[in-house]
């Protein structure tokens, strides 16, 4: 018995290397030449990386930070009065979806709910707005 590794484990050896080798100089070419992407999480990311990109005027940022609270004001005054209705369709839908459902199945879906609600009133602390 031969301890020479055969051509066939060779040529597979060589190609996993090169492939290896490949997609990490890729990977990090691309991290290089790419622009970083900037995670827009909450307003004021938002503002500050369009005030950037347009490259504002601290005259213009005023105007566009107070058209921004304007529509932010509006849309919470439009949120509470539609937001109960908008539970009541997520409740009954969430009432139909369990009607098919056996008790671990809906003991299951209640979880997944709850954790549903957990992460997005974390998110919603994060971003400083109230749900």
């Amino acid at each position: 018995m031969s301890t020479t590794p055969r051509p066939k484990s060779l040529a597979m050896m060589f190609i996993l290397g090169a492939l290896l080798t490949g997609s990490a100089l890729g990977f990090a070419a691309a991290r290089v030449v790419s622009k970083p992407v900037v995670m827009l999480n909450d307003d004021k990311s938002v503002r500050e990386e369009l005030a950037r990109e347009l490259q504002l005027t601290a005259d213009q940022k005023a105007v566009v930070d107070s058209a921004w609270e304007w529509r932010r004001a509006r849309s919470r005054e439009i949120m509470a009065i539609v937001r109960p209705a908008l539970d009541s369709v997520r409740d009954s839908a969430r009432v139909l979806m369990m009607t098919p459902l056996d008790e671990a199945q809906k003991d299951s879906f209640r979880r997944l709910i709850e954790r549903n609600q957990r992460i997005a009133d974390s998110a919603a602390k994060a971003r400083g707005t109230p749900r």
